[in-house]
């Protein structure tokens, strides 16, 4: 059977999701974790938590899924040793080369590459396995024939509910960016979510033109199953415990066959507790028109009702309190309750009101009455937002227990329990003694071993033996029955001996993560004319070539005619989303390149064995000297840091051999669709286009062609700042106007007109 994985960012929504049936929960430590704002588990409560799910046959995983800077690596590898201490089944890491370290330092642990770290072909699962990594949880944009194919490799998680992000795993640098707040370190704030526009006809007004409605990826289920992914999972640490309860219920019924009438009742209770826009199938399949939620931000809720007039009456009629402008008229079936919330939407997609329903509003039949807050016209939808009573399981998961008993005069009671982890038996360290009055019976001990108190266990009796007239104090008898269920309990939870500390890259292991030695000042130069900067005096040492179309020959050609008249080296630029079918595109165009300059690490797998350079752009998110390292070690030639590093935290790692993103064009995202809603018919395949914010901010919006178009957002402002005594600088003219490419080229960074110094001052936090 899959796995259901349920999310939890507090114990009120762990014990929801445990009640539910969740199969697995991922849960955050309070540092290191992508959900940075949810409450988070302190070592004791994960300790906790773990053994109430190790009891009833559950897993927990810990997320620590989040960037580590330098400075930082001990702390991490510290967290990474407590999370396993206190229970987790795995950790879950984004940082692929400092896990794989991880993994050496301690190959006890059980380790599963993050979403973020954008898995969506079968040679970054690949990488990965070879890495150490048991499972890989995989990008939210991975094609169902690429989910096949590493499902047949390795173990697979995919996401089957929850928000989807709008940038493609990992590569989202606008929250960055736009104040300083990484995404990538689990304080996004979310700017995908803000309205935008685009210069293109039917798109020119503001809209959420980014966000993306939540994945609901029900009905395809069962081809989920057949492709071999081990794990479902819901997105959510964010959210609720009634949500997280009722996506657990919903998925846990798809799977076990239930009947059509309880998946409508569940799917119910699941757009009730939070639902963006209604729901999308997602990317698994293609594209569906549904992927966009451009008119309705944040939670929808279900339909429940329309605004109308209460039957038997006039409406607004001034002679009735109930129906005056104080109050309308709700027509539905739905029986409130004192504090449920709704929201009022018209034509199914503009947000027009909502309110607060109390007990104190007037009553009436065939429907309730909501405080007016706007002009609600009749026929506007009346959707339930908040139940204030919402469903949750109440009841624990339960372990049945059976049990055996002897008792007998001048004897130590003896307990046989029978259960998941076989055969025990106990002696209670009291003898029973001869009663003098009522001798004790078999309804005292049911009675006295039915009380679990916190054990979750479900009590059925065997064989019960009382010989002669005994009696039992009732004190020790309770003791008794407390060490034997605790015993129990301490058998389910599983014995794991701690591990203890050990030293990052021991002297055993410092001939595998050599440091890099090359030296020397090296330019490259990804995007624009390279030729013309090299003409205003730009030294480019490395030209990486970004084709508009990926399978356009001639664009190649063009490019390699222009080359031989300079001596740079010749790379070809490796976006991060690339599936199978992009791969043998990109494949066939290898030829006369020197190297490859990717902003993704399955490369490293790719073209292993091959003799081509392998330069790890700024999108492999390398933040940490340790991690450059073995990145060396795993095959790459060259590295580019992160680009959300600061100068200071460039200076402390203190390698310059390593590449530092300089300036120019800054990618904030790589999209993972078309905001055009994938109307090809009607596209004017234009290469660039402009996305403006309500602040009038624009931001280059770049299209280009792989197995498919892609799209591209570029910061509103180009990079500047950066120091030309650091020796190895990469520059990206991808979005940039003629004019400040040429300042650039000059090396007259200050006569760019509008620029942001990014990460370089402030850092991000």
């Amino acid at each position: 059977m899959t796995e259901i994985l349920a999310p939890a960012g507090d114990e009120e929504a762990f014990f929801a999701a445990l009640r539910a049936g969740a199969d697995a929960i991922y849960v955050g430590l309070k540092d290191f974790s992508a959900r940075k704002a949810a409450a988070n588990f302190s070592p004791e409560q994960l300790k906790d938590c773990a053994d109430a799910a190790h009891v009833v046959g559950a897993k927990v995983y810990v997320a620590l899924n989040t960037l580590v800077k330098e400075g930082e690596v001990s702390a991490f590898f510290a967290a990474a040793l407590t999370a396993w201490n206190a229970g987790a089944d795995a950790l879950i890491v984004q940082d692929l080369f400092l896990g794989s370290l991880l993994k050496k330092t301690y190959p006890e642990m059980t380790l599963h590459l993050s979403t973020q770290a954008g898995v969506c072909n079968i040679y970054g699962a690949r990488l990965a396995k070879r890495l150490g990594f048991s499972r890989v949880i995989l990008a939210r944009e991975t094609p169902i024939a690429d989910i096949r194919a590493i499902a047949a490799e390795v173990e697979t998680e995919v996401f089957v509910q929850g928000a989807l992000c709008t940038c493609f795993s990992g590569q989202c640098y606008m929250s960055s960016f736009a104040g300083g707040n990484s995404g990538n370190r689990g304080l996004c704030k979310q700017p995908c979510r803000k309205k935008y526009r685009i210069d293109r006809a039917g798109h020119e007004s503001l809209s959420y033109a980014l966000s993306l409605s939540d994945l609901c990826a029900a009905s395809d289920v069962p081809k989920l199953v057949e492709a071999g992914v081990s794990s479902f999972k819901i997105e959510g640490r964010m959210r609720s415990a009634a949500y997280v309860a009722a996506a657990v219920e919903y998925y846990k019924d798809i799977l076990t066959g239930a009947k059509q009438a309880q998946l409508a009742k569940d799917f119910s209770a699941l757009k009730r507790a939070f639902n963006r826009g209604n729901y999308t199938r997602g990317y698994a399949f293609g594209q569906g028109k549904d992927l966009l939620s451009p008119d309705i931000q944040g939670h929808m809720g279900e339909q429940i009702g329309t605004v109308g007039a209460r039957p038997g009456a006039a409406n607004h009629r001034k002679d009735n309190a109930a129906e005056n402008d104080k109050f309308t008229f709700v027509c539905s079936s739905y029986v409130p309750s004192d504090g449920d919330g709704f929201k009022v939407i018209r034509g199914g997609n503009k947000e027009v009101g909502g309110g607060v329903w109390r007990s104190s509003f007037p009553q009436g039949k065939g429907g309730f009455y909501l405080q007016k807050n706007a002009d609600f016209r009749a026929g506007d939808g009346v959707y339930i937002t908040l139940e204030s009573k919402p469903f949750l399981p109440s009841a624990p998961r339960t372990v049945p227990l059976l049990l055996h008993a002897e008792i007998a005069e001048g004897k130590p009671p003896r307990v046989r329990a029978e259960g998941p982890f076989g055969v025990q038996e106990y002696t209670a360290d009291f003898a029973a003694q001869t009663a003098r009055s009522s001798p004790f019976t078999r309804q005292d001990l049911i009675d006295c071993f039915e009380k679990t108190d916190r054990f979750p266990f479900c009590v059925r009796w065997g064989n019960i033996a009382i010989d002669g007239n005994c009696f039992l104090l009732r004190s020790a008898l309770n003791s008794f029955r407390r060490s034997v269920f605790s015993s129990v309990f301490s058998l389910l939870c599983g014995t794991r001996e701690p591990l203890p500390e050990r030293a990052m890259l021991a002297p055993e292991m410092q001939k595998d993560f050599p440091v890099a030695t090359e030296k020397g000042d090296r330019i490259v130069l990804i995007g624009g004319d390279p030729a013309e900067a090299s003409r205003l005096g730009m030294e480019i040492d490395c030209a990486v070539f970004r084709p508009q179309n990926y399978k356009n020959s001639a664009e190649y050609e063009g490019f390699f005619k222009v080359s031989e008249y300079y001596a740079w080296h010749k790379y070809l630029y490796i976006p991060a989303y690339c599936i199978g079918e992009d791969l043998e595109i990109l494949g066939r165009h290898l030829e006369g390149f020197d190297g490859v300059y990717t902003e993704s690490t399955f490369v490293l797998e790719w073209l292993r064995g091959r003799k081509i350079s392998v330069m790890l752009g700024t999108g492999c998110n390398i933040s940490s000297a340790v991690a450059a390292r073995v990145a060396l070690f795993c095959g790459a030639d060259e590295v580019v840091l992160s680009k959300e590093l600061s100068l200071a935290e460039i200076g402390k790692i203190g390698d310059a051999s390593l590449y530092v993103f300089a300036g120019g064009s800054v990618k904030v995202m790589e999209l993972g669709h078309c905001p055009f809603g994938r109307d090809c018919s009607g596209c004017d395949r234009r290469s660039a286009y402009t996305l403006t914010d309500e602040q009038g901010r624009a931001f280059p919006l770049l299209r280009y062609e792989n197995s498919v178009c892609r799209f591209e957002v570029y910061n509103s402002a180009p990079l500047t700042g950066c120091p030309h005594t650091l020796s190895r600088r990469v520059y990206d003219f991808s979005a940039l106007p003629s004019e400040d490419a040429a300042a650039f080229a000059m090396g007259k960074e200050e006569n760019v007109r509008t620029h942001t110094s990014g990460a370089f001052r402030r850092g991000t936090i």
